[in-house]
């Protein structure tokens, strides 16, 4: 007996049993080192980008005190009085919370000069003690935090920033100090979170504390922190087994950022939570992806792979396609018919496309066409004017009549096609004028296969040629200008040339030309001309320049030897 095959939805449930059961358990295996190494390097990313905000902040905030600094070292350095010295610096302690203090001190530390908001002062000077402290590169001196003891009833923690000055008023070498409020600087500290329990502090060059979010615990003897083995650690990233610490020095003051996170929060407790939910959703994900494997392969699967055929039929015959409903659930009927829909609009838009290009290709031909005529008019006539201006009536009849002869060519009883022999008729008649208007300045000829007049083409496709040839060919030609027009034919084309013995041109000017619209200021360009001639006869046809300095250019015009039934006499 013939063993009967397995159906679709009986081989979709074993499939999808197997894959399963494999997936759990390579994922139970490679779960923890992949998912452990991933969230280790996710906190300790995280750690890292935590102490670069905080090192970021505090090195903006000491930035700008030592910028602050050395404004105040100017104003003492000015000449200004010592009553407006007091109302500015007393100015700035006022407006600025975290600023309790300016002062000058000598070079074994006596206090000369202090400037406060108003406070109380003890009698007796404060003193500066610069003993251990190292300039940073820049020259100021930033002292451990410690107590002010300046006033007697407010006693601020404070880290004072000292620079170095020769101050004439004091004569010669001093102390520029400011007491800034630490509380500014563990403001920026403690807003550092790095999980539930990490934390940052400050150390300076030779791994002596700074500042500690804990650190009263530290001097009462609490809690401790070594850190006189972070003095030998670069900057970047370190771990070990229970601990990441991230350290990142500042450039001002010599001073680091440390932050502290625990491995057993970030990564271990995260790890366990995520194995336990896996557990748990895996057996029960696993049944019910079973049921919905059944289920599809019973109503979905055989109406999809129907529809899909339908699809595929659609692509290779789209015009002609005639679609057949398919049957099944209600999604699957919404997608039929919803593809139904859209086979009978593609096919409508199909047709609308069609009309609308050969619609767009009549009015690309109609408006590149009326760029050319308002041109060509306005130069005629400003060349009737200039004859008319110089009581040359009798040539400024000719031109007239020229003129009329070429409007009755260009009107063409509205065709847009034309034979050559009245194009080349419309040519003649604008060389007439310009020759006129130019004084006879140059010559012309055709040489033309007679037997390719009656041949159709874009009508006013050499005047713009010609008057390029004219007014950008020649330059400052004086006389013996000479433009030679050429129809010839050349296989089943026809090659129109204009010739010119100008000044020529380099190659990237013609590539110009073909590739702008305009030839200069309010001319009609070249372009213009292939555009229209691509639109009539397709891609394979148009213009091309070959030209060299000083050697003269020539305009090759491509045109099907195509006749017509455009009117002989327009």
């Amino acid at each position: 007996m013939k063993q009967q095959p397995l159906s679709l939805s009986s081989l979709m449930v074993l499939l999808v049993s197997g894959v399963a059961a494999i997936t759990v358990l390579i994922s139970t295996l490679v779960y923890t080192t992949l998912y452990a190494n991933a969230l280790r390097s996710n906190a300790a990313a995280s750690s890292e980008q935590s102490v670069a905000q905080a090192a970021g902040a505090i090195s903006d905030y000491t930035s700008d005190a030592s910028t602050l600094i050395r404004r105040i070292t100017g104003e003492l350095q000015s000449e200004a009085d010592d009553l407006t010295l007091a109302e500015t610096f007393s100015t700035m302690v006022q407006m600025r919370d975290d600023l309790t203090s300016i002062g000058v001190y000598t070079s074994s530390g006596r206090l000369l000069s202090c400037w406060t908001s108003g406070r109380t002062r003890k009698p007796q000077a404060g003193s500066l003690d610069l003993t251990g402290v190292e300039p940073d590169p820049s020259g100021l001196y930033y002292t451990p935090p410690h107590v002010q003891n300046l006033y007697a009833d407010y006693y601020p923690w404070v880290v004072t920033i000292a620079r170095p000055a020769a101050l004439d008023r004091y004569g010669g070498e001093v102390f520029v100090s400011m007491d800034l409020q630490f509380s500014s600087i563990a403001a920026y500290m403690d807003a550092v979170g790095i999980g539930q329990h990490g934390y940052s502090f400050i150390i300076d060059s030779d791994g002596r504390l700074v500042y500690h979010p804990q650190q009263q615990l530290i001097y009462s003897g609490l809690k401790t922190e070594d850190t006189a083995p972070l003095a030998a650690l670069g900057d970047g990233v370190h771990a070990d087994q229970d601990l990441i610490r991230v350290i990142k020095s500042l450039p001002q003051g010599g001073w680091r950022i440390v932050g502290v996170s625990y491995l057993d929060e970030l990564v271990r407790q995260p790890q366990q939570a995520a194995l336990q939910m896996l557990l748990f959703t895996v057996p029960i994900a696993l049944f019910i992806l079973l049921g919905v494997a059944l289920l599809i392969a019973r109503l979905v699967s055989r109406p999809i792979l129907r529809l899909v055929g339908e699809m595929r039929d659609f692509e290779t015959a789209a015009p002609d396609f005639v679609y057949t409903p398919v049957s099944g659930t209600r999604e699957i009927c919404v997608l039929s018919d919803s593809f139904e829909h859209m086979v009978g609009r593609i096919q409508k838009l199909v047709d609308e496309v069609k009309s609308e290009e050969e619609t767009l290709r009549k009015t690309e031909l109609k408006a590149l066409q009326a760029q050319i005529n308002p041109h060509f008019l306005y130069n005629t006539l400003d060349s009737i004017q200039w004859m008319c201006e110089l009581g040359r009536t009798q040539d400024a009849v000719k031109m007239v009549s020229a003129l009329a002869r070429l409007f009755r060519i260009s009107t063409s009883r509205g065709e847009d096609l034309i034979p050559i022999r009245k194009e080349l008729e419309h040519a003649e008649c604008y060389l007439i004028i310009q020759k006129f208007r130019y004084k006879d300045q140059f010559s012309y000829r055709f040489d033309v296969d007679e037997s390719l007049l009656d041949c159709l083409c874009s009508k006013i496709t050499l005047q713009p040629i010609l008057e390029n040839a004219i007014l950008h060919g020649f330059g400052e030609f004086v006389e013996d200008g000479e433009i030679t027009v050429s129809v010839r034919p050349d296989g089943t084309d026809i090659l129109m040339t204009v010739t010119d013995n100008g000044v020529g041109m380099e190659q990237s000017q013609c590539r110009a030309i073909l590739s702008h619209d305009r030839s200069g200021p309010g001319g009609i360009g070249i372009k213009n001309v292939s555009d229209r001639i691509r639109i009539y006869f397709g891609a394979p046809y148009g213009l091309s320049i070959q030209s060299e300095p000083d050697q003269g250019t020539r305009v090759i015009i491509r045109l099907p030897q195509s006749g017509g039934n455009a009117h002989e006499n327009p």
